[in-house]
């Protein structure tokens, strides 16, 4: 690859940061607000924000493959519809399964569409939009929506488990301590429903700018020299799978993946090699990008 080709592209990285260091940034303002009601919306609003954030990690694949198959402008709006129309389908089958009759009055509920409706026409816009408008090298940007989307799947699961639990024994911890009376900790607020929610909002921001940079680091010289993201190493996974075996294979397995990125992004096509352990460069240009 040439020096030029490795470089950071900050246009693309500062606007890959925007969207949620702005999400976080609102979340902080909304936790260090001095005012709360009783409801219990802002719990809804969680669950949502976690499913949700499931299904963004499934339209960045979905994004991914359709770059894969690009094809023309159209062609990909198509394909990119048509599979977010088979992810639909399985979730509602899924829905169906595990509540059964109850789904009917969960669709008819106002709430549940006020709730679902503004995300997810979103986020078919947005894929929509940048797929009509993508102009570059198709498979290099599904080589660099393949780390994010890898990322941001290990990064989302961390944020469900066990890193809450983390933070509320940490919590819990300071709080006994302040109560006792150890000095330097008037700054532990008090256990309430005000706390949980406040604690809450600003782990959510922390999981907002940590997915911003996660996201940001495929537009880096790193990546594009190394093919490789930021979460695919053995300890991360081993934080992740919480099995020995299971991180060690995903680490190997990370190996591989990085391989055949950084080929892609030195604009060869890949094809693995005959024992399916590695990739080759086929044709187009040679291992150097020359």
């Amino acid at each position: 690859m040439s020096a030029i080709g490795a470089r950071t592209d900050w246009q693309a990285l500062v606007v890959t940061l925007l969207i949620p260091t702005l999400v976080g940034a609102g979340l902080v303002r909304l936790a260090l607000q001095p005012q709360w009601d009783d409801s219990d919306d802002w719990l809804d609003g969680f669950v949502a924000l976690i499913l949700f954030e499931g299904v963004r990690v499934i339209v960045l694949r979905i994004m991914r493959d359709t770059l894969r198959e690009y094809r023309g402008p159209w062609q990909a709006v198509k394909f990119f519809l048509f599979s977010l129309l088979i992810f639909a389908a399985i979730c509602l089958a899924i829905a169906i399964y595990v509540l059964k009759l109850q789904i009917f009055s969960v669709l008819a509920d106002p709430r549940t569409w006020k709730m679902m409706l503004p995300p997810l026409a979103l986020i078919v816009a947005d894929g929509v939009v940048n797929v009509v408008f993508f102009r570059g090298d198709a498979q290099r940007a599904a080589a660099q929506l393949d780390a994010a989307a890898d990322d941001a799947e290990d990064w989302l699961s961390l944020a469900v488990f066990p890193t809450p639990l983390i933070v509320g024994f940490a919590y819990a911890a300071l709080a006994i301590l302040h109560a006792r009376g150890s000095p330097g900790l008037s700054w532990v607020p008090e256990p309430s429903l005000d706390t949980l929610r406040e604690i809450s909002l600003l782990y959510a921001a922390a999981y907002f700018f940590g997915k911003a940079v996660l996201l940001a680091h495929m537009h880096s010289g790193h990546f594009m020299r190394t093919g490789k993201r930021l979460l695919g190493g053995r300890g991360v996974q081993l934080l992740v799978t919480r099995n020995a075996e299971e991180s060690a294979r995903n680490a190997q397995a990370e190996l591989r993946s990085a391989a055949r990125r950084l080929v892609v992004l030195r604009g060869a096509v890949v094809e693995p090699d005959e024992s399916g352990a590695g990739v080759r460069p086929v044709g187009g240009s040679s291992a150097d990008g020359s």
